[in-house]
């Protein structure tokens, strides 16, 4: 705790965000005309003409003012009966398989339509207009480079009537660390390793004490790991997950909540069904109020009545369910079957900027020599990729994603001169390289669910054993597994080669590089949780390489102005890519369609693919 008196008068005195601003903006210009309509001359001398003139000037005021009260009364009738008109209906969801747990702070795979649903986050953030839209917040200040002041919303509450308050946000942030130190779990680390400390300093006020300057805060604390989740039912109720031991050896018990009990979350809706048919979210009546509400939020909470979402593990099935108007959204649509999809009434083909996900990741307990990984690099035949997948356009993928153009420079020419098939190369390379742990077959480890993966995957498979001339296996499991034995950090070595995973057909942005998609290759992310590549490693060159990149991708978070920024960015593309570091991007299609059914409206969709899908409270159901 602070107790610096200067540093408590700042504070309180600190500038208004915006949301403080337009609020008291609004109270002081009310305030001002009730003054100013108060304030008299006592001059008795004022003659009659002056007193007619102020009354008739007082009168038209009054009929001027009755007549906005009353067109606004009409407009705020009409948007009403607007309102009502669009609340109701089941929002049809599915994916692919049972969650492995639902709390916000481990993992993000199969449980998002129930933390979505079912939690409040501090606010949303749409890249594309670059919006941040107040949610269980209701301002934000950066006071100085390493200070960052939380504003919470008042008269919010927990489902099971506790008070949302500072304590339970600081709680809610603060545990994310100490859950990463203890069960290494999948959130991004990225977005709270620069924090010190989350601070309740007063009821309603949260302070973030950095302890360097980070410019992607913001859009970090719009992920779903942020949010708020109530202390005392994680301690009543949570799972032992082990004792932390903080900086100051001071230790405390740890605790997990995988199956949300009631009471823990704050959101518009509340589980009614999770089993293994799926799950059932209904709204909650006591859902608190957005007043005013920002883009994508209603004043009185969402318009639709309940969210239900069904397991179905096989793809053929979810199309024919979608294209027989039994989901509401589909996902990635194949341009080979846009005819399909496009002759159906019902159905609303979206097209999305391309922005694929397609990785192979390297285990670095056996691929400590960059020798071993630029032999792999140069195994595969990029161009027969494109042209067998991406029949209708793609493209070389570089460690940042083009969706974010101010910071990705790297032309497709560039990344042609790193991805570039040559099995002769590649072979001398292979044979050059050191082992210490022998390879003498390459698994390559990927999800059953996606069938475009599994045909991706293979593909790889075979490229690489024709080039390096050593036996290749691909293992398909289901998500879950898949999720675990990837980030299984309990040996220096995978039971796999390479991580394959994302298919490259669509994928978004949050705007912040490290999102997409610099923690894929990050010591203090994937490189760390999946990879075997981080500044700990038992192989030297490994545990060097780390501290390197580490200290590149510190600086660039750090850095303010985008050009110089940008620079930087690209001199971490640059290493990464001739380093052939932890990881590589596959080839990505050029174009991207989604499908949703036409009765699903004002739902986001340029920003459904930025980790906004679903967040947004103001969608409707056309045929509710």
């Amino acid at each position: 705790m602070r107790d610096n008196e200067n540093y408590w008068n700042r504070l309180r005195s600190r500038p208004l965000s915006r949301r403080r601003f337009l609020v008291g903006s609004g109270v002081a210009a009310a305030g001002s005309a009730a003054i100013l309509a108060g304030c008299g001359d006592d001059d008795d001398d004022d003659d009659d003409g002056a007193a007619a003139a102020t009354a008739a000037a007082t009168e038209a005021a009054a009929t001027e003012a009755a007549a906005e009260a009353t067109a606004a009364a009409t407009e705020a009738a009409a948007a009403a009966d607007e309102g009502d008109a669009k609340r109701g209906g089941t929002l049809r969801l599915w994916k692919a398989q049972e969650d492995a747990g639902l709390d916000p702070g481990i993992y993000h795979l199969n449980n998002t339509e129930i933390i979505y649903s079912t939690m409040t986050q501090p606010y949303t953030y749409q890249p594309t207009k670059n919006i941040f839209a107040m949610d269980g917040m209701a301002g934000y200040e950066q006071v100085d480079p390493t200070t960052f002041v939380w504003s919470i919303r008042p008269g919010m509450k927990f489902h099971n009537g506790d008070a949302v308050d500072s304590e339970a946000v600081a709680f809610s942030f603060g545990r994310l660390t100490k859950l990463y130190d203890l069960i290494n779990p999948h959130t991004t680390r990225t977005g709270f390793v620069f924090v010190d400390d989350f601070e309740a300093t007063d009821e309603l006020t949260v302070t973030e004490h950095w302890n360097r300057p980070n410019a992607d805060a913001p859009v970090y604390r719009a992920r779903h790991y942020y949010s708020f989740v109530n202390p005392r039912v994680v301690d009543e109720q949570g799972a032992l997950e082990g004792e932390w031991t903080a900086p100051d050896g001071s230790t405390e018990d740890v605790y997990s909540v995988q199956t949300l009990p009631e009471g823990v979350g704050s959101g518009p809706y509340k589980i009614v069904r999770r089993d293994a048919t799926g799950t059932r979210t209904e709204r909650w009546p006591d859902y608190h109020k957005h007043t005013p509400a920002d883009d994508g939020f209603v004043e009185d909470g969402p318009y639709i009545d309940a969210w239900e979402t069904r397991i179905m593990p096989d793809g053929a099935a979810r199309k024919a369910a979608f294209l027989a108007g039994d989901l509401d959204v589909y996902a990635a649509i194949d341009p080979l079957e846009l005819p399909e999809f496009e002759s159906v009434d019902h159905v609303n083909v979206v097209e999305l900027p391309a922005g694929g996900t397609g990785y192979l990741g390297m285990d670095g307990g056996k691929f400590h020599d960059k020798r071993s990984r630029q032999a792999l690099q140069k195994s595969l035949d990029y161009e027969r990729i494109i042209q067998t997948l991406w029949t209708a356009g793609g493209k070389l993928a570089a460690p940042i994603s083009d969706l974010i153009a101010a910071y990705q420079k790297l032309s497709q020419e560039e990344l042609a001169s790193w991805y570039r098939w040559d099995p002769q190369e590649a072979r001398a390379l292979w044979e050059a390289a050191d082992f210490a742990v022998p390879v003498e077959k390459i698994k390559l480890f990927g999800a059953v669910e996606d069938p475009l993966l599994s045909d991706v995957t293979q593909l790889y498979a075979g490229m690489i054993q024709e080039a390096l001339g050593v036996e290749t296996e691909v293992e398909l499991v289901d998500q879950n597994t898949w999720a675990a034995r990837a980030t299984d950090v309990s040996t220096d070595v995978k039971d796999w080669e390479l991580l394959s995973y994302g298919n490259g057909s669509a994928g978004g942005t949050t705007g912040v590089p490290n999102d997409t998609h610099l923690i894929h290759f990050d010591p203090r992310g994937y490189g760390l949780n999946a990879f075997n590549h981080w500044a700990g490693s038992p192989r030297p060159e490994v545990a060097a390489d780390s501290e390197v990149l580490i200290g590149m991708l510190t600086a660039q978070e750090a850095e303010t102005d985008p050009e110089a920024r940008a620079e930087l960015l690209t001199e971490v593309q640059r290493w990464i890519l001739d380093n052939h570091y932890c990881n590589w991007r596959m080839p990505i299609s050029s174009v991207s369609y989604y499908g949703f059914n036409k009765r699903l409206q004002d739902f986001g969709q340029d920003d459904w693919l930025n980790f906004y899908d679903r967040r947004r409270e103001s969608m409707w159901l056309s045929e509710a």
